[in-house]
Protein backbone atom coordinates (compact mmCIF):
# COMPACT_ATOMS: atom_id res chain seq x y z
CA UNK A 1 0.00 0.00 0.00
CA UNK A 2 1.34 3.24 -1.05
CA UNK A 3 1.55 6.47 1.20
CA UNK A 4 -0.26 8.26 -1.56
CA UNK A 5 -3.06 5.83 -0.94
CA UNK A 6 -2.94 6.41 3.10
CA UNK A 7 -3.25 10.31 2.35
CA UNK A 8 -6.46 9.76 0.39
CA UNK A 9 -7.60 8.12 2.88
CA UNK A 10 -7.00 11.26 5.47
CA UNK A 11 -9.34 12.94 3.32
CA UNK A 12 -12.45 10.90 3.99
CA UNK A 13 -14.65 10.38 6.78
CA UNK A 14 -15.47 7.42 8.87
CA UNK A 15 -18.91 7.46 7.90
CA UNK A 16 -18.03 7.70 4.02
CA UNK A 17 -15.42 5.34 3.97
CA UNK A 18 -18.15 2.57 6.08
CA UNK A 19 -20.89 3.46 3.64
CA UNK A 20 -18.42 2.18 0.85
CA UNK A 21 -17.46 -0.96 2.89
CA UNK A 22 -21.44 -1.50 3.30
CA UNK A 23 -21.71 -0.86 -0.68
CA UNK A 24 -19.19 -3.47 -0.68
CA UNK A 25 -20.23 -5.79 1.82
CA UNK A 26 -16.90 -5.76 3.63
CA UNK A 27 -17.33 -6.10 6.95
CA UNK A 28 -15.49 -3.03 8.63
CA UNK A 29 -17.01 -1.00 11.36
CA UNK A 30 -14.70 -1.91 14.86
CA UNK A 31 -18.04 -2.13 17.21
CA UNK A 32 -17.27 -1.09 20.60
CA UNK A 33 -14.15 1.28 20.00
CA UNK A 34 -14.22 5.01 20.81
CA UNK A 35 -11.59 7.40 20.57
CA UNK A 36 -10.06 8.57 24.23
CA UNK A 37 -10.94 11.99 23.56
CA UNK A 38 -12.51 14.17 20.62
CA UNK A 39 -10.87 15.30 17.62
CA UNK A 40 -8.84 12.47 16.99
CA UNK A 41 -7.94 11.84 13.14
CA UNK A 42 -6.03 8.38 12.35
CA UNK A 43 -4.92 6.90 9.31
CA UNK A 44 -2.62 4.27 8.95
CA UNK A 45 -1.54 0.33 8.15
CA UNK A 46 -1.66 -1.88 11.11
CA UNK A 47 0.98 -3.59 13.20
CA UNK A 48 -0.62 -7.00 15.11
CA UNK A 49 -0.43 -7.75 18.54
CA UNK A 50 -2.57 -10.81 19.71
CA UNK A 51 -3.08 -11.51 24.07
CA UNK A 52 -3.95 -14.51 25.84
CA UNK A 53 -4.37 -15.35 29.38
CA UNK A 54 -0.82 -16.15 31.42
CA UNK A 55 0.15 -19.75 31.94
CA UNK A 56 1.99 -21.64 34.31
CA UNK A 57 5.12 -20.01 32.38
CA UNK A 58 4.65 -16.40 32.52
CA UNK A 59 5.41 -14.49 29.28
CA UNK A 60 5.36 -10.56 28.86
CA UNK A 61 3.06 -7.86 27.77
CA UNK A 62 5.45 -7.27 24.80
CA UNK A 63 8.49 -5.36 23.21
CA UNK A 64 7.45 -4.28 20.01
CA UNK A 65 7.36 -0.23 19.79
CA UNK A 66 10.88 -0.04 18.82
CA UNK A 67 10.54 -1.49 15.59
CA UNK A 68 7.81 0.31 14.11
CA UNK A 69 7.91 2.77 11.16
CA UNK A 70 6.10 6.64 11.84
CA UNK A 71 2.70 6.06 10.27
CA UNK A 72 1.96 2.93 11.61
CA UNK A 73 -1.32 1.61 13.68
CA UNK A 74 -0.71 -0.38 16.48
CA UNK A 75 -3.34 -2.90 16.46
CA UNK A 76 -3.74 -5.02 19.91
CA UNK A 77 -6.18 -8.00 20.44
CA UNK A 78 -6.90 -8.28 24.15
CA UNK A 79 -9.73 -10.30 23.49
CA UNK A 80 -11.94 -7.45 24.52
CA UNK A 81 -10.84 -7.38 28.38
CA UNK A 82 -12.01 -5.02 30.90
CA UNK A 83 -10.47 -5.78 33.90
CA UNK A 84 -6.59 -5.33 32.68
CA UNK A 85 -4.72 -2.75 30.11
CA UNK A 86 -2.13 -3.69 27.63
CA UNK A 87 -1.32 -0.16 26.85
CA UNK A 88 0.18 2.72 29.28
CA UNK A 89 1.92 6.02 30.14
CA UNK A 90 5.42 4.36 28.66
CA UNK A 91 4.10 3.37 25.50
CA UNK A 92 2.26 6.39 24.49
CA UNK A 93 5.20 8.80 24.95
CA UNK A 94 7.46 6.46 22.88
CA UNK A 95 4.64 5.98 20.18
CA UNK A 96 4.20 9.87 20.30
CA UNK A 97 8.11 10.49 20.03
CA UNK A 98 8.65 7.61 17.24
CA UNK A 99 5.22 9.34 15.37
CA UNK A 100 3.18 6.33 14.36
CA UNK A 101 -0.60 7.08 13.81
CA UNK A 102 -2.14 5.65 16.82
CA UNK A 103 -3.35 2.82 19.18
CA UNK A 104 -6.23 0.63 18.64
CA UNK A 105 -7.43 -1.65 21.54
CA UNK A 106 -9.79 -4.56 22.17
CA UNK A 107 -9.55 -3.95 25.18
CA UNK A 108 -8.85 -0.55 27.63
CA UNK A 109 -5.82 1.55 28.55
CA UNK A 110 -4.43 3.64 30.71
CA UNK A 111 -2.28 6.19 32.14
CA UNK A 112 -5.07 8.85 29.94
CA UNK A 113 -3.50 12.06 30.79
CA UNK A 114 -0.39 11.00 28.60
CA UNK A 115 -2.24 10.87 25.58
CA UNK A 116 -5.05 13.34 26.70
CA UNK A 117 -1.24 15.71 26.82
CA UNK A 118 0.29 14.70 23.70
CA UNK A 119 -2.92 14.44 21.54
CA UNK A 120 -1.97 11.16 20.84
CA UNK A 121 -4.89 9.18 19.01
CA UNK A 122 -6.02 6.15 21.16
CA UNK A 123 -9.69 3.72 20.40
CA UNK A 124 -10.64 1.49 22.90
CA UNK A 125 -13.25 -0.33 24.74
CA UNK A 126 -12.41 2.43 28.10
CA UNK A 127 -10.26 2.87 30.36
CA UNK A 128 -8.93 1.09 33.79
CA UNK A 129 -5.82 1.29 35.87
CA UNK A 130 -5.07 -2.68 36.29
CA UNK A 131 -2.02 -3.74 34.13
CA UNK A 132 -1.95 -6.56 32.04
CA UNK A 133 1.38 -7.49 33.19
CA UNK A 134 0.92 -11.52 34.96
CA UNK A 135 -2.29 -11.46 34.16
CA UNK A 136 -2.24 -11.52 29.80
CA UNK A 137 1.11 -12.14 27.40
CA UNK A 138 1.50 -11.70 24.39
CA UNK A 139 0.55 -14.92 22.61
CA UNK A 140 1.69 -13.60 19.04
CA UNK A 141 2.24 -10.21 16.54
CA UNK A 142 1.63 -10.04 12.99
CA UNK A 143 -0.94 -12.26 12.37
CA UNK A 144 -4.35 -11.69 11.90
CA UNK A 145 -6.19 -10.70 14.79
CA UNK A 146 -10.08 -9.50 16.03
CA UNK A 147 -11.26 -5.89 16.91
CA UNK A 148 -14.64 -4.81 17.55
CA UNK A 149 -15.79 -8.08 15.58
CA UNK A 150 -13.60 -7.07 12.30
CA UNK A 151 -10.29 -9.05 11.09
CA UNK A 152 -7.56 -7.07 10.94
CA UNK A 153 -4.26 -8.20 9.23
CA UNK A 154 -0.73 -6.86 9.28
CA UNK A 155 -0.74 -3.91 6.58
CA UNK A 156 -4.76 -3.48 6.76
CA UNK A 157 -5.65 0.00 6.98
CA UNK A 158 -7.35 1.81 9.86
CA UNK A 159 -9.36 4.67 9.76
CA UNK A 160 -9.94 6.46 13.30
CA UNK A 161 -12.00 9.90 14.07
CA UNK A 162 -14.75 10.77 16.32
CA UNK A 163 -16.84 8.04 15.05
CA UNK A 164 -15.06 5.00 15.80
CA UNK A 165 -12.72 2.83 13.62
CA UNK A 166 -13.37 1.38 10.50
CA UNK A 167 -11.21 -1.09 8.91
CA UNK A 168 -9.97 -1.26 5.09
CA UNK A 169 -8.40 -4.68 3.73
CA UNK A 170 -5.15 -3.68 2.09
CA UNK A 171 -5.91 -5.65 -1.17
CA UNK A 172 -9.42 -4.02 -1.90
CA UNK A 173 -8.02 -0.08 -0.61
CA UNK A 174 -7.87 1.39 -3.70
CA UNK A 175 -11.40 -0.28 -4.44
CA UNK A 176 -13.09 1.23 -0.87
CA UNK A 177 -10.88 4.21 -1.98
CA UNK A 178 -13.02 4.93 -5.40
CA UNK A 179 -16.26 4.24 -3.68
CA UNK A 180 -15.66 6.10 -0.39
CA UNK A 181 -14.44 9.59 -2.92
CA UNK A 182 -18.16 9.06 -4.56
CA UNK A 183 -19.88 8.76 -1.62
CA UNK A 184 -18.36 12.05 -0.29
CA UNK A 185 -18.31 14.04 -3.42
CA UNK A 186 -22.27 12.99 -3.76
CA UNK A 187 -22.97 13.86 0.16
CA UNK A 188 -21.31 17.24 -0.25
CA UNK A 189 -23.53 17.96 -3.80
CA UNK A 190 -26.66 17.78 -1.15
CA UNK A 191 -25.56 19.24 0.94
CA UNK A 192 -24.74 22.45 -0.83
CA UNK A 193 -27.77 22.27 -2.70
CA UNK A 194 -29.95 22.11 0.55
CA UNK A 195 -27.94 24.92 2.14
CA UNK A 196 -28.86 27.02 -1.33
CA UNK A 197 -32.34 25.79 -1.04
CA UNK A 198 -32.93 23.32 -2.82
CA UNK A 199 -35.87 20.89 -0.79
CA UNK A 200 -33.51 18.60 0.88
CA UNK A 201 -35.87 15.38 -0.05
CA UNK A 202 -35.22 16.99 -3.80
CA UNK A 203 -31.99 16.85 -3.29
CA UNK A 204 -31.19 13.61 -2.27
CA UNK A 205 -33.31 12.36 -4.39
CA UNK A 206 -31.12 13.64 -7.41
CA UNK A 207 -28.14 11.96 -6.15
CA UNK A 208 -29.64 9.06 -4.76
CA UNK A 209 -28.70 9.67 -1.46
CA UNK A 210 -30.95 6.51 0.17
CA UNK A 211 -29.09 3.77 -1.63
CA UNK A 212 -25.56 5.37 -1.90
CA UNK A 213 -24.44 2.67 0.99
CA UNK A 214 -25.84 0.25 -1.74
CA UNK A 215 -24.73 1.40 -4.91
Amino acid sequence: MSDALVEAFRALSVANISDALDRLGIPGGCLGLVPLATGYRMVGRAFTVRYVPVGVTRGTVGDYIDDLAPGTVVVLDNGGRLHCTVWGDILTAVAHQRGLAGTVIDGVCRDVARALELKYPIFSRGRFMMTGKDRVQVDAMQVPVSIGGVLVRPGDLLVGNDDGVVVVPHERAQEVLEVAQQISAAEEAILAEALAGTPLAQARARHGYHALQRG
